[in-house]
């Protein structure tokens, strides 16, 4: 295959990769695309692996030492204790 193939950079700054460098490199619409220049003229297109994160299952809260003293408080003190978490965990 040829590698080498002239674009025109367009007025916005866009330009296409050349359908036979993407079919070689098996690269589709969706992929994720990593540009880095390298001085003086060049750059570096690298297409980056992208992964779902994985679901981390939340640990329970029943029966540990908070949630057992938190249940004991009345609804007043347990809505103080919230919302005096809840303006420590804003600020940070």
């Amino acid at each position: 295959m040829e590698r080498t193939v002239l674009r025109i950079l367009g007025k916005k700054g866009r330009t296409t990769i050349p359908w036979p460098i993407r079919a070689e490199l098996e690269w589709a619409p969706g992929d994720v695309l990593l540009f880095e220049s390298d001085p003086p003229d060049r750059v570096i297109i690298t297409r980056m692996e992208v992964y779902e994160p994985e679901e981390v299952e939340e640990p329970g809260l029943t029966g540990d030492i908070f949630t057992e003293a938190f249940h004991k408080l009345s609804y007043n003190q347990q809505y103080r204790l919230l919302a005096a978490l809840l303006a420590d965990f804003h600020l940070q």
